[in-house]
């Protein structure tokens, strides 16, 4: 029996911090896929969906926000945990990307610690869903 590699996706139109998190999750084990963009990641998604998508709110092009709430609409990634990230710490903006869908809300910076335990925790409740 072979056990599938974790793999995470990452969504972000900062290149820097694109690296940041693939570097945190590629050093725990998990095969990492990039987009630098929201269509870019549902396709990479729906296509090999992950365990955990890191997406950031604020883009080009579709907002993370539309992102998220199309990622959510396909079953096939019911069990993929969505952790939102964005340098902004409002609460309109926190509650509105949990209502559409994301499993939890990282507001930037913060540490390659905080990304993974909060990627674990909502990864491991979503595989715990029926």
């Amino acid at each position: 029996m072979t056990i599938s590699k974790l793999k995470a996706l990452i969504i972000d139109d900062d290149p820097s911090l694109r690296r940041f998190s693939e570097v945190v999750f590629q050093r725990n084990g998990f095969d990492v896929q990039i987009a630098g963009e929201g269509s870019e990641g549902i396709q990479q998604a729906i296509s090999n969906p992950p365990h955990v998508i890191i997406l950031d709110i604020m883009m080009e092009g579709l907002h993370g926000f539309e992102v998220c709430k199309m990622l959510r609409a396909d079953s096939s990634l019911n069990k993929t945990a969505i952790v939102v990230t964005s340098g902004k710490s409002y609460k309109p903006d926190i509650d509105k990307a949990l209502e559409l869908g994301a499993d939890a809300y990282l507001v930037k910076p913060f540490s390659p610690k905080e990304l993974l335990d909060v990627a674990k925790q909502h990864m491991n409740k979503r595989a715990s869903q029926s």
